[in-house]
């Protein structure tokens, strides 16, 4: 994972400070996953949901940037496990809620994990080719990962526009 590496790397804290932060991302994502699940499902939409979350995502990259001490990246590995933990559970329930004919379900998520697929078969190469060719600088491939969380958050947006309008209550 190339936060381990960045924490190693530039913060210079050790491989099992580095583990220790990859089980903390992912652990307090449990909690989060049910909880937001549960609100997506009975009271906002799980589109709803979506969106605020990967906008966080893409927000909680650009602030990686500014993390520069342990304490700090501790504190964003908490605010990241929590908010990617969410966009990672509400995809699942995202495509089927929009999706009236039951029988393109299949068909429909398939398509949506083609389209996803593109970020992580690109996004290592992309991001190791950025540092290497920043002289092992880590703040370019920040960059394009905050970015393309947006762009992400932008389609999603833009779906939401096409399939209610601009009404704001839309529980999608």
């Amino acid at each position: 994972m190339r936060g381990a590496d960045n924490a190693t790397e530039v913060l210079g804290i050790s491989e099992e400070s580095g583990a220790t932060l990859i089980i903390i991302i992912n652990a307090l994502g449990i909690p989060v996953r049910a909880l937001l699940g549960y609100l997506a499902d009975r009271y906002i939409g799980p589109l709803n949901c979506l969106i605020p979350c990967v906008a966080l995502c893409g927000i909680l990259i650009f602030f990686w940037a500014a993390v520069h001490t342990t304490v700090e990246l501790y504190v964003f590995a908490v605010f990241y496990g929590l908010a990617s933990a969410a966009a990672m559970a509400l995809f699942v329930g995202t495509v089927p809620s929009l999706t009236k004919d039951l029988d393109k379900i299949g068909t429909r998520v398939g398509m949506a994990l083609t389209i996803m697929s593109f970020g992580p078969l690109t996004g290592p190469s992309v991001a190791g080719t950025l540092i290497a060719r920043t002289g092992g600088e880590y703040l370019a491939a920040q960059m394009w990962a905050g970015a393309a969380l947006i762009v992400a958050v932008l389609a999603l947006v833009a779906a939401r526009l096409i399939i209610s309008g601009p009404r704001v209550r839309a529980k999608l």
